[in-house]
This record gives C-alpha cells, sequence and structure tokens, in this order.
C-alpha cells in the first residue's frame, strides 16, 4: 500500500487529501477541506496565505504517517509572493482579481508587437499574468525571490526554494521552446523582476517535511490544471480535456508548443505539463459566474439546476469571458445588462439566468474546440471532463449537444488524483503516466455523455457567434 497526500487549493476552496494505491486500485479520503475567501484590503484583493498554510497544517495533523509517504501543493495559476533573503514573506499576495493590473497589458503592447509578444511565451494574453502583476508592483525589491503560490507553501513544508515548471508556464515569463525563464526578452521590456529561481521539472523530491523526517515533499504539477491533466482518463494520443472548475480549461495535450499565426489569432495558451508536454488550451472563465450565482441566491447547485430545466432554451447568449462578469459581485443584474447592450430578450428568472449561462459555456467550449482543431490540423472524437464542473449533468449535456463530441465525464477529484498520481511517478510507484490514466479509467464514476438535438444547438452556435462578434 502507498499513501500520497494531496493538498489541493481552489479559487474558492482548499482541501487536504489522504490518496492510497493498493492492488493497482486508487482511493481517496477527504481529511480536511476549508473556505478559500477573497481577502479585501483597501481597495486591494488579496490571498490570505497565512490562513491558507494554517489549514492546510491542521489537515496534515490529522493524519497517521508511515515511512515513505509524501506530499505535494498544487494551486491556481500566475499569483506569487515574495520573500526576502531569509525566507520571510514579504507582504500577503495580491490576487489575479485585483484592478492593478489594468492597462498594463496595453502598455506592453507599445513596446512590442503582440506577434512577438505571442512568439516569445507562447501564452494567452490575459492582464492577470504574472508577467503585468510584476509591471503593477509599486515598490518591488529587486533583492526579493519570487515563489509561485504552491512554491511557497511547498518552501514551508520543506524548508527548501524552488520553482516548477508547470506554474511557471502560467505567467507568461518562460520562452516556450526552451522552457526557462526568456531573460533576454524580459529586458527587451524593461520589467523590473525581483529574483527568479532556475525552473526545475515537475516530480522533483525537495526534500523532508521539515515537521517529519520520514516523509517526503515533492513538487509535482504546482499548476491544478496540470495535475488534473495528468488524471484524464485517455486511452488515445488525441483527446481533448476540459478542466472544469472556477475557470474552464479546454485543450489537447502535445509533443511540442503551436506558435503559428493561427494560435496567435486564436489566442490559445501552451502550458507546460508534466513530463514536458505542452498543453494547448484555451483559458476561459468557467463555474465562476454560477458560483457567484449560488451565493446570490443562497441555493443548491440541484436547485439552480432544476430551476433552469423548466426555463426557455436559449433566450439569451453570454460571453462569459467579457470584462463585465470578472469582478466577484452580484451577476444577475449583470447578466441582465450584458442582454440588454448586446439587444437579446433579457432573461427574467432565476432558471432563465442560470440556463443561459450553462449554454452560453457549452458554445464556448465549442469555439475553442474549433480553434483548436484548426490550429493542430486534427479532429478531436471525444471530449474528457474533469474537476467539479463534471459533477453537473447540464453542463455536460449541453457540452456534449454542442461539440456533437463523445463525452467522457470525470473523475470530480481529478486534480487531487493528478497530484498524488505525480507523486507516486515520482516515488517509481507507477512507471508512466499510461499507466497512471489505465488507474483513473478503472474508477467507477467515470461515465459517457451521448449528445442530442444536434441542428438546435448548431443553430444555437450561429447565433452565440454573432452576439459575441
Amino acid at each position: 500500500m502507498s499513501v500520497a497526500i494531496a493538498v489541493d487549493l481552489g479559487g474558492s476552496s482548499g482541501r487536504v487529501m489522504k490518496v492510497t494505491l493498493q492492488d493497482r486500485t486508487l482511493s481517496l479520503e477527504q481529511v480536511h477541506r476549508f473556505d478559500n475567501v477573497i481577502l479585501e484590503k483597501g481597495e486591494g484583493l488579496y490571498w490570505d496565505v497565512d490562513y491558507l498554510f494554517s489549514q492546510i497544517q491542521e489537515g496534515l495533523a490529522l493524519i497517521d504517517y508511515q515511512k515513505g509517504d509524501s506530499i505535494s501543493v498544487d494551486t491556481w495559476g500566475v499569483d506569487y509572493t515574495l520573500v526576502d533573503k531569509n525566507g520571510k514573506l514579504l507582504d500577503i499576495p495580491h490576487h489575479y482579481r485585483d484592478s492593478r493590473t489594468e492597462g498594463y497589458l496595453a502598455s506592453t503592447l507599445t513596446k512590442v508587437e503582440a506577434k512577438e509578444l505571442y512568439q516569445q511565451t507562447g501564452l494567452q494574453f490575459m492582464e492577470i499574468n504574472t508577467l503585468f502583476q510584476l509591471m503593477s508592483e509599486k515598490a518591488l525589491d529587486e533583492e526579493s525571490t519570487l515563489l509561485f503560490i504552491p512554491d511557497y507553501f511547498l518552501y514551508l513544508l520543506s524548508g527548501v526554494k524552488n520553482t516548477e515548471m508547470s506554474i511557471a508556464s502560467t505567467s507568461q515569463m518562460l520562452n516556450p521552446l526552451t522552457k526557462d525563464w526568456n531573460r533576454d526578452f524580459l529586458k527587451t521590456l524593461k520589467v523590473k523582476l525581483p529574483n527568479l529561481l532556475d525552473v526545475s521539472k515537475s516530480g522533483k523530491v525537495l526534500g523532508p517535511w521539515v515537521k517529519h523526517d520520514s516523509v517526503s515533499v515533492i513538487s509535482g504539477c504546482g499548476h491544478d490544471t496540470q495535475a488534473a491533466l495528468v488524471a484524464v482518463p485517455a486511452k488515445e494520443k488525441d483527446f481533448l480535456f476540459l478542466s472544469s472548475g472556477t475557470w474552464s480549461l479546454l485543450g489537447t495535450e502535445l509533443d511540442e508548443p503551436i506558435l503559428t499565426e493561427e494560435a496567435f489569432k486564436a489566442n490559445l495558451t501552451n502550458e507546460v505539463g508534466y513530463g514536458n508536454k505542452t498543453a494547448f488550451l484555451k483559458n476561459l472563465i468557467g463555474l465562476w459566474v454560477i458560483q457567484q450565482l449560488k451565493a446570490e441566491w443562497k441555493i443548491s447547485f440541484n436547485e439552480m439546476e432544476e430551476l433552469a430545466e423548466k426555463s426557455d432554451a436559449f433566450v439569451a447568449f453570454l460571453d462569459l469571458d467579457d470584462p463585465l462578469f470578472v469582478a466577484p459581485g452580484p451577476m444577475e443584474i449583470r447578466i441582465q445588462e450584458y442582454a440588454r447592450r448586446t439587444g437579446q430578450r433579457v432573461p427574467q428568472t432565476r432558471g432563465e439566468a442560470c440556463r443561459c449561462v450553462n449554454e452560453s459555456l457549452a458554445l464556448k467550449y465549442r469555439l475553442a474546440k474549433e480553434q483548436i482543431e484548426h490550429c493542430t490540423n486534427k479532429k478531436y472524437e471525444t471530449l474528457y471532463i474533469v474537476g467539479g464542473g463534471s459533477k453537473s449533468p447540464m453542463l455536460s449535456q449541453y457540452t456534449a449537444n454542442a461539440l456533437k463530441l463523445n463525452v467522457v465525464v470525470g473523475p470530480v477529484e481529478a486534480t487531487v488524483c493528478g497530484n498524488a498520481l505525480i507523486q507516486f511517478l515520482t516515488r517509481g510507484e507507477i512507471n508512466s503516466i499510461t499507466e497512471a490514466r489505465a488507474l483513473i479509467r478503472q474508477l467507477p464514476e467515470i461515465k459517457s455523455v451521448e449528445g442530442k438535438d444536434f441542428e438546435l444547438w448548431d443553430k444555437a452556435f450561429e447565433d452565440y457567434k454573432k452576439i459575441i462578434k
């Protein structure tokens, strides 16, 4: 029996989970779960990393450890901490939704052509990316060291500072071909930078846990999307995946990045996954609006979907990546505002609002799928939906309808599974990612969803494209 402890931090919650591998079967046990709430301080938005680490420690303290066990941490991308030469946190880290980065992408594009920025970094243009966050730092200490959020928690657990490749690849500061810091290009942008550590591959043993020297701390894939990708239950080489949570990340796994004109125009991103693979994908707003509506209405996800099922189809189409939907706050009135602004029928009920959000998500996925197929010159037969969004029967069905693909749903805890599988791979208890994915396929929750009503969804897609154009 082998045990890996996966610490998984998402945008709205975190958990410490114990994953056991026995007789080639995975089992998961949730040890501790806790909220992750945006910290508002003055006019800024921050992550309360002291609170988060206290919760991580609380969860870890509940486990009975055996020699050979290990711990790893994954989180969302782009955000970072700055520590001084003694490893002390200089200030609480900003949240990527903080408005401080507004305008920095535009100002960067006055220094360098957009196509050049894309070819040098391989990343989708988003003002939340680390590059633009660093540009917005008011008083950056150049002697400080940058640690991405998962690397910071791994440092607190092991005492070892490290920069892992998958999380660094979300920064817009890596060369997509060498997979190392693009220092020469950053100099041309005249960006004031902290100390950047050498980039290490995913799956590195940092050392023993400072509280238990028989337990190792492993830097797996710090970026949760890349951890989840390891747990996609695919048999085939060419497949589409959708990591569905607060964000939706729809893409495919490639051996090399794609930096073509078509990829640039489609604003597709090349992130680095386990084994130096390229995750060629599109970052899209995911369940963020649904989560905000749930909090606003104080009802369950199941109740929301029941209301939506009783409502008319295709009342309005939303571009959920519109800036209107980015900040926290009341979403129902924003949905109505977007519908009015675009000359559509205005959703009048909670069910209509919820349904048009789910329909619009599915149609956005189809648009991203077509862009990816065009850039890779491949046709995909299967989409694998993993993560929290795979629990939604409505969204899974709508996605199957819109994309006209075989949709395989699960696992819900893909990030946790991937986190643990990378630990087992690092420890030599699993031999390959192929073997890892075969273990996932054995999980009872994995199921298929067949699409239907294709003509209706084809027409809706054409109408959707006109609205978001």
